[in-house]
C-alpha cells in the first residue's frame, strides 16, 4: 500500500476533485451570516468551472425556519451590475441543522429544490455529480459567489462554506471573501 506524503495527497485531490477553497468558520450570531441578506463568500477572478459548493454546520443552528440558496454577482459588469443571480432553487428550511450537516448546491437544473441537505451529519448522500458543473465568471471579471438567507434569521450556530473548482481562463482563481 502506498503511503503518500500529505502534499502529494492534496495535489491528487486537486487534480480529481478540483481546487478547494474554504471560508473561515463563522458564528452566525454576528447578525451578518444567515440573516436575510446577501453575503459574499468567495471572490472569483476570471472564469472557473464550479464543480461542488456547500455550507457545513459546525455548531447546531437554531430552530428558525430560514431558507438558503447560493448566488452569483458581478457588480463591475460593463453591461450593468449582475446582482445576486440565484444558483438554483432555494433549499427547504435549514432550521435546527446539526454539526456535520451540509447544505449542498446541486448545480444546474434538477427536480425540486436543488439546494439539498445531507441525510445525516458527516455523510453526504448527495453526490458531487448531482448537477452539471457551472461556468462562473468571465475573462478579466472580478465576481462573487455568495448566499442569500430568506424567511427568517438564524441567530445561533456556526458554519463554513466550501467550493471545488477548476480554472478556465488564464490566471483564474477563487479566494474566500472574508
Amino acid at each position: 500500500m502506498a503511503n503518500y506524503a500529505p502534499s502529494t495527497r492534496a495535489r491528487i485531490a486537486d487534480l480529481i476533485l478540483g481546487m478547494r477553497v474554504d471560508t473561515p468558520v463563522v458564528d452566525v450570531s454576528d447578525l451578518v451570516h444567515l440573516h436575510q441578506a446577501q453575503v459574499e463568500d468567495f471572490n472569483v477572478y476570471g472564469t472557473i468551472l464550479l464543480k461542488h459548493l456547500f455550507m457545513e454546520v459546525t455548531v447546531v443552528l437554531d430552530a428558525k425556519a430560514a431558507l438558503f440558496q447560493y448566488t452569483y454577482s458581478c457588480l463591475l459588469h460593463t453591461g450593468g451590475a449582475i446582482a445576486a443571480t440565484k444558483l438554483g432553487l432555494v433549499s427547504t428550511t435549514i432550521s435546527g441543522l446539526t454539526e456535520g450537516t451540509r447544505v449542498i448546491c446541486g448545480l444546474g437544473a434538477v427536480a425540486g429544490s436543488n439546494h439539498q441537505m445531507t441525510g445525516s451529519a458527516g455523510v453526504s448522500d448527495v453526490a458531487v455529480g448531482l448537477g452539471d458543473p457551472l461556468v462562473i465568471g468571465y475573462k478579466n471579471a472580478v465576481s462573487t459567489i455568495g448566499h442569500l438567507t430568506t424567511s427568517a434569521d438564524v441567530l445561533s450556530g456556526s458554519v463554513f462554506h466550501s467550493l471545488f473548482y477548476v480554472p478556465m481562463s488564464a490566471g483564474a482563481y477563487v479566494e474566500a471573501a472574508y
